[in-house]
């Protein structure tokens, strides 16, 4: 009876303490995406942790207020089915661990013209003098932008204001910028130099390089706010593992950021 009582305890702890390693690889990539992206709000969903062969089954992201790439993301939602990626074993090497494959994927996002111009600002106001007074306006499904050059010739600086207008388009799993117009001192650019410069930057985001079947086909502009999201809207998961992050205002503090009222 003694052997049986303690063969039993001795499962207990051991399925506990493999339920909690296998916990931490989730509490782990939520810890990721906190790192990379410094949400003020996030939540991630998981059906189940990920395996030790990085698979996950069904996850959900939520974030408010989130940094993607230098810029404020008002608010983010993503889930996908049926990924795989890095290994855990491997994550403590790695700034972040990688998509292998993904099923399917869906996605979110909304920002505004304010997180635009902020964004410009930082980038170009503080790292490069020859820009200034850009701004970003968005309505009627278009985006205005306009912004001031200095150029700096041998012989003199000349200052040039160039002001663009286009749409945004979904094309697969990448955006494009359509129907563009770019004056140049208040003189529409020609087709053939406007073709040559689109060249270099189209698609401006394509998300198949980061290994994502997520195809954005529905963008909204509307009173200073875009709304870029996928046909069908993610959608969080009813049960499974529960992972929460909430700045307090102290800490918001403590990073020299605004607090929300």
């Amino acid at each position: 009876m003694k052997i049986k009582k303690l063969s039993v305890l001795l499962l207990v702890v051991f399925l506990t303490a493999s339920g909690a390693h296998a916990a931490d690889f989730g509490q782990e990539l939520f810890n990721f995406f906190l790192r990379k992206m410094d949400p003020e709000k996030a939540e991630l969903h998981l059906q189940s942790p990920p395996t030790e062969k990085g698979e996950i089954p069904w996850a959900y992201l939520e974030c408010t207020n989130a940094n993607v790439r230098g810029m404020n993301i008002r608010s983010l939602k993503m889930d996908c089915f049926d990924a795989v990626i890095t290994p855990p074993a491997k994550w403590k090497k790695m700034e972040h661990p990688y998509v292998e494959s993904m099923l399917a994927c869906h996605a979110e996002g909304i920002f505004t013209e304010e997180d635009v111009n902020a964004f410009l600002h930082d980038r170009l106001f503080g790292h490069d003098k020859e820009w200034e007074r850009i701004s970003v306006d968005m309505r009627n499904d278009r985006i205005y932008a306009v912004g001031w050059y200095n150029a700096n010739l041998k012989i003199m600086r000349v200052k040039v204001k160039l002001e663009l207008s286009c749409r945004i388009a979904g094309r697969g799993t990448a955006l494009w910028l359509e129907d563009v117009e770019l004056k140049v001192n208040d003189k529409k650019m020609s087709k053939g130099m406007m073709k040559k410069a689109l060249e270099r930057i189209q698609p401006f985001l394509d998300m198949s390089k980061y290994n994502l079947p997520l195809y954005l086909t529905k963008i909204e502009l509307t009173d200073g706010v875009c709304r870029v999201a996928s046909r069908i809207p993610p959608r969080p998961l009813v049960g499974g593992i529960k992972y929460e992050r909430d700045r307090t205002p102290q800490e918001a503090r403590d990073l020299n950021l605004p607090t929300k009222q």
